[in-house]
């Protein structure tokens, strides 16, 4: 396993105690499944992956900054927003990803992200396309 996979596949415990869940990477996969918050996932086949883009941060209006991965399916366009989502690319090419959690906007502010680069997705969106 590539040291990229052994860094995202770890879940991370913060200094409070939670567990924070970003990604899970795996030697191969035939599908996604994409976590959001409250209870509601999705599940995608890799046979159905086109392509992905990678956009820098940028600052918003209000001084906030957000990465995002805009992936490309099939029948769905997902765009994976949060920090230092650049990390994510290798295992999209890979099609190495198996699952992706959305976490509370709150843990970017943990040393995890904030300190050590960690990777955090806080909102995925999924549309359906034609």
């Amino acid at each position: 396993m590539s040291q990229l996979k052994e860094q995202l596949a770890v879940p991370r415990t913060l200094a409070d105690g939670s567990v924070l869940e970003t990604i899970h990477t795996t030697a191969s996969t035939s599908g996604l499944l994409l976590v959001k918050m409250h209870n509601k996932s999705y599940a995608l086949s890799w046979a159905y992956f086109s392509n992905a883009e990678y956009f820098a941060a940028t600052s918003g209006d209000d001084g906030t900054t957000d990465e995002r991965i805009e992936m490309e399916f099939l029948h769905r366009r997902v765009t994976l927003h949060g920090r230092n989502l650049e990390k994510l690319m290798d295992g999209i090419t890979q099609m190495s990803i198996a699952r992706v959690h959305e976490s509370p906007e709150r843990y970017l502010a943990t040393e995890y992200v904030r300190d050590m680069g960690g990777e955090i997705v806080t909102r995925i969106d999924i549309e359906k396309r034609g």
